[in-house]
């Protein structure tokens, strides 16, 4: 498994993943992501987002780190939200950088307004479900 790869759980609908999976909502700051390693792996990682409340059939998809670097965005560790301190301890955020930040706030676009529209179909294309 490539060292830059992030997972991301999506819930799977007739056996696609939508790109509404891939956008923020008003007030985030990034999408939230987890580093791919050995363990804890992608059941773990599922069974801990849905003890956090995410309902549906999940799934994770993969996308490699070399698109978020050519999308302008950075992964940032933060706390994760799930029962699981090891899958916790994965957690990840894609933001866009501070100067991409200031040049929007300048612009008076919001951050997730940018991200739906211009980052979340690249994201959608580019991510590949488990099975």
């Amino acid at each position: 498994m490539p060292d830059d790869e992030v997972l991301r759980v999506v819930v799977v609908r007739r056996g696609k993943v939508k790109p509404i999976e891939f956008r923020l909502r008003d007030g985030e700051s990034g999408l939230s992501l987890f580093r791919r390693v050995a363990q804890p792996d992608s059941e773990a990682i599922i069974a801990a987002v849905r003890a956090a409340g995410k309902q549906g059939e999940l799934g994770v998809v993969t996308i490699p780190g070399s698109v978020f670097r050519r999308l302008g965005l950075r992964l940032v560790p933060t706390l994760g939200g799930t029962p699981d301190p090891a899958v916790n301890a994965l957690h990840v955020e894609a933001r866009p950088s501070a100067w991409r930040r200031l040049v929007l706030r300048f612009r008076r676009v919001s951050v997730h307004e940018w991200f739906n529209k211009r980052i979340t179909p690249e994201l959608a294309a580019e991510a590949k479900l488990i099975e």
